[in-house]
């Protein structure tokens, strides 16, 4: 439905969209219209799309950024853990490769370590994020001033960057482990 504010993709609102594109179909359907089918399948696959496009975010390295200009820096414990996982993989490998127990041992904790620090960050971020984006949503709507507002959207944009970043990261590990 091409009215649709698409610079302003918003799962929740995908959400309600697709509900009422299927109920519109299920309508149409059952009184044997068939534009309220057409109209109510076009609004499924115009939720689909905006859902689509509410999680849309490139991450390079430790920054994210989102198709709505929301940008976050991952969490330093995330970057210190990763790269704590790194170095402990390499001494495993090392140690096992030339047979020293003792350095392939070091290895694991320090990888270990570096999956709890990086679980630590994440979650930080995970946090944050959810009270920026929820902060900054409800900030906007209470609000009358437009640089204020402005100032509202910026937070709630910034905070949905620290979650895809988070989504990204974990999804590139579930990818990883199959």
């Amino acid at each position: 439905m091409s009215e649709n504010n698409t610079s302003q993709s918003s799962t929740l609102g995908s959400a309600f969209q697709g509900v009422a594109g299927a109920v519109q179909r299920g309508i149409g359907q059952l009184t044997g219209s068939t534009k309220d089918i057409q109209d109510g399948t076009a609004r499924q696959t115009d939720a689909e799309e905006q859902n689509e496009r509410s999680h849309a975010a490139a991450k390079l390295g430790p920054v994210t950024a989102t198709a709505e200009g929301g940008a976050h820096i991952d969490h330093e414990d995330r970057q210190k853990g990763n790269w704590n996982q790194t170095i402990g993989s390499g001494k495993q490998f090392i140690g096992g490769l030339i047979g020293n127990e003792p350095l392939k041992a070091q290895g694991r904790r320090q990888y270990d370590e570096g999956v709890q620090q990086e679980t630590s960050g994440q979650a930080s971020d995970l946090v944050d994020g959810y009270a920026d984006r929820i902060g900054g949503a409800i900030g906007g709507m209470l609000s009358n001033d437009k640089e204020e507002q402005e100032r509202f959207k910026r937070q709630h944009d910034g905070g949905k960057a620290a979650i895809r970043s988070v989504e990204k990261d974990l999804q590139k590990k579930a990818n990883a482990d199959e």
